[in-house]
């Protein structure tokens, strides 16, 4: 409610005014009011209407006005139209109580009783309002219970209240109704109004919005808790989610957010039909990017990957202030009310209860002062809206069991709810747990022409003077210093700004390590300049000078606490599940003086972890402000004693190849790990351990591997020494001529090439295109690597590797072949796709594999026939059979339901395909698999193992039943 707002209305002759009543503006041209203070009879307005805005204390506004709009069912409403604008800041939210207890209202209005001397005073009208008053029809209409009611007598003719009509009606910051008339019934000391629920939703009343407001009004749900959710959620999702060593508070997310691109990934369905690879390497056409917030709308379930560091909880906050924003400032059409969970949270509980947790415990510091019941996820916050669940960090929990709870929570967890899921990539066998159905995207980093402006922002934030001169200077020392694909990682680049900020005259970091040591060496200086030490003091003093000494040696042992805590987080094992205070509690340098009590002691512990920056309470425990922080402590803790490094390196570093491999003493590197690339890049440079592992991985004893993965350190920010990528760069040039290894993996050192040597890329790619000895399928991967570089040459002889009639090459070079000319000519590979598809005379594998790239190229019916014919071909393998029927239920769901019901009842088939036939049944038709599901946990020839994964499948799909 906005006094500058309030409005005396006047209606009456030319000779003089005849009625007084109150109003509200709601735009600058329009006054809500009821009817009859502006109609002299009912159907006729008064020929003269006046309107003064704005409160008699202030400054106001006098304007003539017409009525512009009444009731189309006589309800006693109206609105005006001033023939001046009067400005008021912000905008009318539009409110409907809901509930069953009273609510507590305001108005301001200019009833008789406060006339004096001719002159009408303002009233401030305040009781409660009982939601559950009024009736049905002419009936409908809120009771206002007025507090201070005036009594009627001969001064105001009986009519206490005359005046107040057209009041507007405020339950908090929500309209809700108008004042329309007293209560004759109690003495005319009761008022009743209008509700805004019977007008706002006029066709011409909110035409009349459009035309003269701020657009057409929408309805929020007053009374309930959604809105201070709504309020202290978008608060929090302003903070920054990464630590900070700069004094005071980080700067506000949206002062340094760059909106974020992403770029959708193949299915799970695609990817069992043999595309994976395909679309790894670029052969599939890659879709483009996308706005991120374009994409995440709330529709359904969608799974988010990005690397370390990504920007993936960024992506979800911004994600989740958008959407209370829709809501809060009163959105026509606001979409679902988001929420924001981390996946940990979720692990082995109901979704409501772990919903209404999460948000109590992360809240309250940020105004929600009354915890949400445990059931205010179940309902819709709002009649045809739904919720949408920001999960972040799936990756983050660190058993596959874990993981695939989530994941199946998510799968059945109900149409009232929408899922956006951010991970690390997963396996494929996890992700198919959500149905080939779900959208995969990948989060793209920052593009080379974004990081200036997102360096000014960060220097701009923190104070930098000159922040675009000197966003410039620091991208070109990144660029010197070959940090500059570092610097696209989101998380990267904010502790690269925030150490420029701090240090402007030091150098930057020459790699992710030492980074990541420099930017914990100042949030640990930030916490002592804090005075962290004499706090800890300070804290415990009353319990002696042990006590205190105890503090302080806690906190002077930070680093080597957080490194022990770090490495039993990530490697936890048996101590899986431990909560991290106890974990700390047991550290040497952490040890409860006896003096103190035990409930002081980890209160004193959860302060000084919190302090550092590092560490937040998430639900009921602390965690890691970022998985990388974790990962870097676990890789200190390997590296802190020289007897524990060499235990750890030789573990994760000196893998022998399988046995298969053609020499026995080839050696083969790890996967990519970002613990890894941190053990590596700490680990001193002269550390035999570390020469021996860099001159193994470039002595050809790793094949092309060794160099591909250095280069791969490199790019992700490992520092490497300039001598060390040389030899990586110029055996793999030898390589890409080597005969005698295969003509795949002659192609991937092609791909590694393409990052750091295009002409010896273009090279290796031609050469084997033009190689008729190679495989088809590696040819046209050549072709498509090489019309990279050069779009513009000719490329003709790819239709050479792929005939018309199948016949002529083997199935899967005649299909992997055919999708090198998506691109240039997709006609053609639509019609040699068909071809594949349709010849019975192609292995099923081949035909399902021809069908599946299909759906993603051709968009015309009839694809449906050849996926029934292969669904019906018992040559084909049940994995194969049930990624065409999930192919098949949208365009043929009888065949679909009927074949994964055969197949969850065949006792000959592998228990575990019974299940994934059951589960991909419950998306299908809920109702039979609730059937089958029951009869699998009654059929003892699958083991107790899959008898219990029937169970909680069969509990999934209760869960999800609607209402």
């Amino acid at each position: 409610m906005d006094r500058r707002r309030l409005a005396l209305v006047r209606g009456g002759e030319d000779t003089g005014f005849r009625r007084i009543g109150s109003g509200y503006l709601i735009a600058p041209r329009l006054v809500l009011t009821a009817r009859h203070v502006v109609e002299e009879n009912p159907g006729a307005a008064w020929r003269r209407i006046d309107v003064r805005v704005g409160h008699p204390q202030d400054e106001t506004r006098r304007c003539a006005a017409q009525v512009c709009w009444t009731h189309p069912d006589g309800r006693d409403v109206a609105l005006l139209l001033l023939d001046e604008s009067v400005e008021a800041p912000g905008a009318v939210r539009w409110g409907r109580p809901v509930g069953n207890g009273p609510l507590p209202y305001d108005a301001l209005g200019f009833p008789a009783a406060t006339t004096s001397n001719g002159q009408y005073g303002v009233e401030h009208l305040r009781g409660e309002l009982p939601v559950l008053g009024g009736g049905s029809g002419e009936q409908d209409r809120y009771v206002l219970d007025q507090g201070p009611a005036p009594e009627a007598d001969s001064r105001n003719g009986g009519r206490a209240w005359s005046g107040a009509s057209g009041s507007a009606v405020f339950c908090g910051d929500h309209l809700v109704g108008v004042v329309i008339h007293d209560d004759e019934a109690f003495r005319n000391r009761r008022l009743h109004a209008c509700p805004a629920r019977s007008f706002v939703d006029d066709p011409g009343f909110a035409d009349v919005l459009e035309r003269h407001g701020d657009g057409r009004p929408r309805l929020s749900r007053v009374g309930t808790d959604l809105e201070p959710y709504l309020r202290a959620a978008r608060l929090a999702a302003t903070q920054h989610p990464y630590p900070g060593v700069m004094p005071g508070t980080m700067p506000p997310l949206s002062h340094i957010y760059v909106r974020q691109q992403v770029v959708s990934r193949n299915s799970p369905a695609e990817e069992s039909a043999g595309n994976a690879g395909l679309m790894a390497s670029g052969l599939l056409p890659a879709a483009p990017p996308q706005p991120a917030d374009e994409v995440l709308t709330g529709d359904g379930v969608c799974l988010v990957v990005g690397g370390p560091g990504g920007g993936k909880s960024s992506l979800l906050r911004t994600r989740l202030t958008h959407g209370a924003a829709q809501w809060l400032d009163g959105t026509a059409d606001p979409g679902p009310a988001p929420v924001l969970v981390p996946a940990a949270a979720l692990v082995g509980a109901p979704l409501s209860r772990a919903l209404a947790d999460t948000v109590n415990a992360q809240l309250r510091q940020y105004g929600l002062t009354s915890p949400l019941p445990d059931t205010f996820f179940e309902d819709r916050p709002a009649p045809g809206h739904g919720w949408l669940v920001l999960v972040d960090g799936l990756d983050e929990i660190t058993s596959v069991s874990g993981r695939e709870d989530v994941l199946r929570t998510v799968a059945h967890a109900g149409d009232q709810y929408a899922f956006v899921v951010a991970t690390r990539p997963v396996r494929e066998t996890e992700q198919r747990i959500l149905g080939p159905q779900v959208p995969c995207y990948e989060l793209e980093p920052f593009r080379a022409d974004e990081l200036q402006r997102v360096a000014a922002g960060w220097f701009r934030a923190l104070d930098v003077a000159e922040p675009e001169q000197t966003a410039q200077e620091f991208l070109n020392t990144l660029h010197a210093m070959g940090l500059i694909d570092l610097a696209r990682v989101p998380l990267m680049m904010s502790m690269l700004c925030q150490l420029r900020a701090k240090a402007p005259t030091e150098p930057p970091p020459r790699g992710r390590g030492d980074l990541y040591r420099r930017f914990v060496d100042l949030l640990h200086e930030r916490q002592y300049a804090a005075g962290a030490v004499e706090q800890a003091r300070a804290a415990l003093r009353q319990y002696g000078s042990d006590a205190e000494a105890g503090a302080e040696r806690t906190v002077q042992n930070l680093r080597p606490i957080l490194a022990d805590l770090a490495h039993e987080l990530l490697f936890a094992g048996e101590h899986e599940g431990r909560a991290v205070l106890d974990a700390v509690q047991d550290h040497e340098c952490a040890e409860r003086p006896a003096a103190v009590p035990e409930t002081r002691w980890r209160e004193f512990l959860e302060s000084v972890l919190c302090g550092t920056g590092l560490l937040i309470r998430r639900s009921d425990d602390l965690v890691f402000t970022h998985q990388t922080f974790l990962e870097y402590f676990a890789a200190r803790h390997a590296t802190d004693e020289e007897e524990r490094l060499q235990v750890v390196f030789r573990e994760i570093f000196f893998r022998r190849a399988p046995a298969r491999r053609r020499f026995r003493r080839d050696w083969t590197p790890p996967e990519y790990d970002p613990f890894g690339g941190f053990l590596l890049d700490l680990t001193p440079d002269g550390h035999p351990l570390k020469a021996e592992f860099l001159t193994l991985m470039n002595s050809g004893r790793a094949s092309a591997r060794g160099p591909q993965f250095l280069i791969n350190q490199a790019q992700s920010g490992t520092w490497l020494s300039e001598d060390v990528l040389k030899d990586s760069v110029k055996l793999l040039r030898r390589l890409s001529r080597d005969r005698s290894l295969t003509a795949f993996n002659r192609f991937r050192v092609a791909v590694t090439l393409s990052t750091v040597d295009t002409t010896a890329s273009m090279e290796a790619s031609r050469d084997l295109a033009q190689d008729p000895k190679a495989d088809d399928y590696v040819r046209a991967l050549a072709v498509r690597l090489y019309t990279g570089f050069a779009p513009t040459e000719p490329a003709g002889f790819l239709v050479d590797l792929a005939p018309d009639t199948p016949g002529d090459a083997k199935p899967s070079h005649q299909l992997k072949a055919a999708l090198a000319l998506t691109e240039s000519d997709p006609a053609t590979a639509v019609r040699r796709l068909h071809a594949v598809a349709r010849d019975g005379s192609v292995p099923p594998e081949e035909r399902a594999r021809a069908v599946v790239v299909l759906r993603t190229l051709d968009k015309r019916p009839g694809l449906a026939e050849l996926l029934r014919d292969l669904a019906d071909d018992t040559t084909l393998d049940i994995g194969r059979r049930l990624t065409v029927g999930w192919l098949l239920h949208d365009a043929d769901h009888d065949t679909a339901t009927a074949l994964h019901e055969k197949v969850a009842r065949d006792s000959a088939t592998r228990a575990a395909q019974r299940l994934e036939a059951a589960e991909s049944l419950s998306w299908i038709d809920p109702q039979r698999a609730r059937i089958v599901l029951g009869e699998l946990l009654d059929d003892t020839t699958i083991g107790r193992r899959h008898r219990r994964q029937a169970a909680e499948l069969l509990a999934k799909t209760h869960d999800s039943q609607p209402d």
